[in-house]
């Protein structure tokens, strides 16, 4: 069994980028980006994500590339609101799962993340969970609205579900922004001072500003989640082929112009991640 590598990531000094995907090339060229860097990498597999690839296949996967590739490869499963569905990917062999509750009420996220923490920690699984709303969307989980983590409950549900690490609500979003993110950096200090020994994860990185990527994991933020800009660099990077090859492309040289298209874009984020050279 792993180390927490989100404790190890915070005694560092930087984050370990999450990105969703949803080919097998994504994956390819996200982990060439994080080699390259000395970073692990997380793999996130939304719920639907898994089921398409297959939740054995999605684990073995990423079981591939962890033994290929120098730096640690993490298969992880992201907004889980289906139980049966986390535990499925527990047995498949998942190295850490999230379960989101946290669209019901808080008495009910507590005592589900709880039992499902149970579970995982005997199988050696990291379990995520989340307190507050991100709005935007992923996958099924959706809401218009953001609604701030309470930094007074965020010791008592850490101390009551025993996870590995807390997303918050701090004025990120799901998908693309509507403006510049605002985020909360206040808030992030009082919910760091009131868990002080706690992995914390900053969701919906597409499109926050790097300097506040970069000011939050000085100020404890260890896993950064990244899936609207993956999913929109795969889409460019098809139409950008097609309309140079429309009739004579090779499959092979449209492989590697996708992987260089998406691999530019994790890197961007990756570059924010290590700030073990700055100042605090």
């Amino acid at each position: 069994m792993r180390t927490n590598i989100l404790l190890d990531a915070k005694a560092g000094r930087f984050a370990i980028g999450a990105f969703n995907v949803n080919t097998y090339d994504e994956m390819i060229a996200i982990a060439d980006e994080a080699e390259k860097r000395q970073l692990p990498v997380i793999m996130m597999a939304s719920m639907s994500s898994a089921k398409f690839f297959g939740i054995p296949t999605f684990a073995k996967l990423c079981r591939v590339l962890d033994e290929a590739y120098s730096i640690p490869v993490i298969s992880h499963l992201d907004h889980c609101t289906r139980p049966e569905l986390l535990l499925d990917c527990v047995e498949a062999g998942f190295d850490s799962v999230m379960y989101d509750g946290s669209h019901g009420l808080y008495e009910d996220n507590v005592q589900v993340t709880r039992r499902l923490a149970d579970v995982c920690h005997k199988k050696g699984v990291f379990i995520e969970a989340e307190l507050g709303v991100i709005a935007g969307e992923e996958g099924p989980v959706k809401s218009k609205f953001s609604e701030f983590t309470n930094p007074d409950y965020v010791a008592d549900f850490v101390k009551r579900t025993t996870l590995d690490s807390l997303a918050v609500s701090i004025g990120n979003a799901h998908g693309f922004y509507k403006g510049k993110p605002e985020i909360q950096f206040d808030l992030l200090a009082e919910i760091r001072a009131n868990i002080p020994d706690t992995a914390l994860v900053l969701h919906g990185g597409t499109g926050i500003p790097g300097e506040d990527i970069r000011r939050s994991i000085r100020m404890g933020i260890t896993k950064v989640n990244v899936g609207t800009e993956i999913r929109a660099a795969y889409m460019r990077g098809v139409k950008d082929y097609v309309a140079v090859h429309p009739q004579d492309g090779d499959v092979r040289e449209y492989v590697v112009s996708l992987r260089e298209a998406i691999g530019k874009s994790a890197a961007k984020y990756m570059d924010c991640f290590d700030c073990r050279g700055d100042q605090k």
